[in-house]
């Protein structure tokens, strides 16, 4: 997801304030240590890269009773960050913030697709907020513009890394148990295009 450089003018806010200002307000917004940052839209291969992970892991997911979910659905982590991942799993019972049916609290598998915008947020601020989320297993990162993912795993409280790269690449996702082919992840993606 790319963050539109619009910020909120109010230089804090109270979480209560954000869940108001979001009700009212046309578009996602996230909630950052006490700011408001709209969420903008991505490429077309950025949606098409999302949507075709949702499709993999759905397809398998689905029938054992766990949720995936697209950027429509909000994560609050440990730290009181509400944010939107590209891809999201729920296996068992969802776990919603204070009963809110559209903030969840306990995803096994987080996904973001790298955008230029982001990308540095993504693999660095926005991971750590990811950390505090003590159900999480795995964070998933997908390049856009060449076959390439990197695969952070928690193991005894460490995260590793693991990186897979080109199209005949596959990874286990431990979390959900599941093999992801990059193949499967880049399906219909044409390399080498400028992006708008």
């Amino acid at each position: 997801m790319a963050l539109a450089q619009q910020y909120v003018e109010k230089d804090y806010y109270t979480e209560a304030e954000y869940f108001e200002f979001e009700r009212t307000s046309f578009g996602r917004w996230e909630y950052v240590n006490g700011k408001i940052r709209q969420m903008s839209g991505g490429t077309t291969d950025h949606g098409a890269i999302s949507m075709n992970i949702g499709r993999a892991l759905g397809n398998v997911l689905v029938p054992r009773g766990c949720r995936v979910y697209g950027s429509d659905v909000k994560i609050h982590t440990g730290d009181g960050v509400n944010t939107f991942p590209d891809v999201s799993v729920i296996c068992g019972e969802q776990q919603f913030y204070f009963g809110k049916k559209d903030v969840v609290l306990n995803p096994l598998l987080v996904v973001e697709v790298l955008s230029p915008s982001t990308e540095g947020y993504d693999r660095g601020g926005k991971f750590e907020h990811y950390r505090t989320i003590v159900s999480l297993q795995e964070y998933l990162l997908v390049e856009q513009d060449q076959p390439l993912v990197l695969l952070f795993t928690r193991r005894n409280g460490h995260w590793e890394m693991r990186e897979v790269r080109g199209l005949e690449g596959e990874l286990h996702l431990s979390s959900v148990d599941v093999n992801l082919t990059l193949s499967d992840v880049y399906a219909l993606i044409k390399f080498g295009m400028e992006r708008q």
